[in-house]
């Protein structure tokens, strides 16, 4: 009798197991409706909530804006006049800002806040750059210690500049918003979250503190809510029980609303269910079980000594399987086995010499290469790598990346940590330092390997860029600079120029512009040989960097024509330094074979226009007083007309 001939003998009288199959299946078809059921119903427990919550958020901003639009100006005592107690409702606290962030009303009145400068708290320095509503993170306050969320709009006066901003006080331990979670009610242990898209959990039922900093290790689906995603999913609650979870975005607040059901809650309908059916079933399984177990050892017989001898060719204890028996099924079986056996060893000889090629070509490269598993710890170096850094190589990201230079650090290890978890290419050039403790700029070019769809480390190559580095930074440094002073040259002049051009049409940075060349320069040269001019030129290029400031940028264009930009300088201030240029240029002779050469300067300002076209207006107006300069007698300083770029606080007054 054949193999299948038995086993269909043995299914016949199997036939009772047929409803172990049957409760199997009625348990993962009945889990099926039970979490799809369950996750509808938090799904729609969730678009309830955040559309709650969402339209408290919003409707608090409204009543903002609206109080807004009646204040113009922050000014004390606005608030009670536009009677700011009609939104007790909604808020704890109202504070009125000005453009420096300064309080300078609040309501209710007398904590102590009026006064007070907010200037270094985040959502003060979002609302001066951006000027748009906004929900704040949470924050304790300085005064009253509570733990508060600020929802902030921006006030405009009647030409629609900017004036300060409008600020709502929500306690999170006391106002309404946070209050209603607690009479939610999602069964006997389902409850609501409120987090923030920064990290921090706002409202959790069993959350002692107010504001909570959530942990380094997140729950995947909190993860990837933290970065936008809604959805339902099933995940762990804290003490490691499994739930289902449905997280949806307040996205006029940037907060996350989660629903979370326990897994127990969810199923125990079912469970008790299943429980009742299945000790009817264990009941009949029992009754056959010793006739089943009978029948199939008789039929599998055979198949014990072919697992026997499978065990053996494991172990290398046997070459081939030998079972002598008259059914076709389980010879073919062994010759299948025997087949695959010498092909195994057949691919096993050839990957140990593939493997013993690529080390061996890897330790031959010039380059400095490594490999890693899949997890980035380092598996392979060759000698290249060992001498360009020197010394026993880190095996971990937490060992070698102490030896990267603080500045780089960071993005390294991001980028190394995001190209493992998404088996991607890691591209990069960074510095680390070598056993000197000397930074070597390197190169970094490494591959994800992939085999049938699997990932099983990375190879990469590591190159020495360090004199590149250097040679690049001379270069760049050579363009823009002029050799015999260290100033910059004209095309250095030129780009600042223009970024400053743009900063004064932009925001209205005030800028100015000197440009003068040197009086009784020529006899210098003529009679004192280029040698004396050059000294000179280099002690006038050491009298620009004396007198100006740390942020503005001194130039020779050619010959001894020099200028200076002084970036944020009003025309009084620019005057002032050019004067004191003049004098310090005049004093400082130069001594040549017992003489003493002086020059002076005859130097032209000019404030940079917001209606300038192009750097070259600039320079015209400077060049053009700097000519007036030397024809009203040299060794003077001449300002050129026209409207400059003022800041834009003073251009609104």
């Amino acid at each position: 009798m054949t193999l299948r001939g038995r086993l269909l003998v043995g299914a016949a009288v199997l036939w009772g197991l047929l409803c172990v199959t049957l409760l199997t299946l009625s348990w993962q078809a009945g889990r099926l409706l039970v979490d799809e059921t369950n996750h509808q119903h938090l799904r729609y427990e969730a678009e309830l909530i955040s559309n709650a919550i969402t339209n408290q958020v919003g409707l608090r901003l409204e009543e903002l804006v609206q109080l807004a639009s009646r204040i113009p100006e922050p000014r004390e005592g606005a608030l009670d006049v536009q009677h700011a107690h009609s939104l007790a409702h909604l808020f704890e606290g109202l504070v009125l800002s000005n453009r420096d962030s300064r309080i300078v009303d609040a309501w209710p009145a007398g904590e102590g806040s009026v006064g007070v400068t907010v200037s270094d708290r985040d959502y003060a320095r979002f609302m001066n750059a951006f000027r748009r509503p906004l929900v704040s993170e949470p924050f304790v306050g300085r005064i009253t210690g509570n733990p508060l969320v600020m929802m902030l709009v921006p006030l405009h006066d009647d030409e629609g500049q900017y004036t300060g901003f409008l600020g709502g006080l929500v306690n999170i331990r006391e106002s309404r918003l946070f209050k209603s979670f607690e009479r939610l009610r999602l069964g006997d242990s389902g409850y609501v979250t409120v987090t923030t898209a920064s990290g921090q959990r706002l409202y959790h039922p069993r959350q002692q503190q107010a504001i909570v900093d959530l942990p380094d290790r997140l729950a995947p689906a909190l993860e990837r809510a933290l970065y936008g995603w809604e959805g339902e999913s099933q995940d762990q609650s804290v003490p490691g029980e499994p739930q289902l979870v449905a997280y949806r975005q307040i996205w006029p607040a940037d907060w996350i609303v989660g629903v979370h059901l326990p897994q127990s809650q969810a199923e125990a309908p079912l469970v008790a269910g299943m429980r009742r059916v299945s000790f009817y079933a264990w009941g009949v399984l029992i009754l056959v079980l010793p006739l089943v177990g009978g029948l199939i050892w008789l039929a599998l017989r055979p198949l014990a000594h072919l697992a026997e001898q499978v065990r053996e060719l494991q172990g290398e204890r046997r070459q081939r399987l030998e079972i002598p028996t008259r059914m076709p099924e389980l010879r073919r079986v062994i010759e299948v086995i025997n087949e695959t056996e010498r092909a195994r060893r057949a691919s096993l000889s050839d990957l140990m010499e593939r493997e013993a090629l690529l080390r061996g070509t890897l330790a031959a490269s010039p380059q400095g290469m490594f490999v890693t598993d899949p997890q980035g710890r380092v598996t392979f170096t060759n000698d290249a790598l060992r001498r360009l850094l020197g010394g026993d190589l880190p095996l971990d990201l937490a060992t070698w990346s102490e030896r990267l230079h603080p500045e780089d650090r960071p993005a390294v290890r991001d980028a190394w940590r995001h190209s493992l978890a998404q088996r991607h290419d890691f591209v990069r050039q960074f510095r680390i330092r070598d056993d000197d403790g000397e930074s070597r700029w390197l190169d970094v070019h490494a591959g994800a390997i992939h085999v049938d769809g699997k990932f099983i480390g990375i190879v990469g190559a590591v190159r020495d860029i360090t004199q590149h580095r250097h040679d690049d930074t001379l270069r760049r440094w050579e363009a823009e600079h002029d050799p015999l002073t260290g100033l910059l040259n004209r095309r250095g002049l030129l780009r600042r120029l223009e970024e400053a051009l743009v900063e004064c049409q932009k925001v209205g940075t005030p800028t100015a512009v000197l440009l003068f060349d040197l009086d009784h320069f020529k006899p210098i040269n003529d009679q004192g040989g280029h040698a004396l001019g050059d000294r000179m030129l280099q002690q006038v290029g050491e009298t620009i960097r004396g007198v100006v400031r740390s942020n503005d940028h001194a130039a020779r264009q050619g010959g001894d024509e020099f200028a200076v930009l002084l970036s944020g300088c009003g025309a009084e201030q620019a005057q002032t330094l050019a004067e004191a240029l003049r004098v310090r240029i005049a004093a400082h002779p130069v001594a040549h074979e017992g003489e003493q050469w002086f020059v002076t300067a005859s130097i032209g300002v000019s404030q940079v226009h917001p209606d300038d076209a192009a750097v070259g207006d600039v320079l015209a107006r400077a060049d053009a007083a700097s000519y007036r300069a030397k024809r009203g007698g040299r060794d003077r300083v001449v300002v050129g007309d026209g409207p400059a770029c003022r800041d834009p606080q003073k251009r609104s007054q």
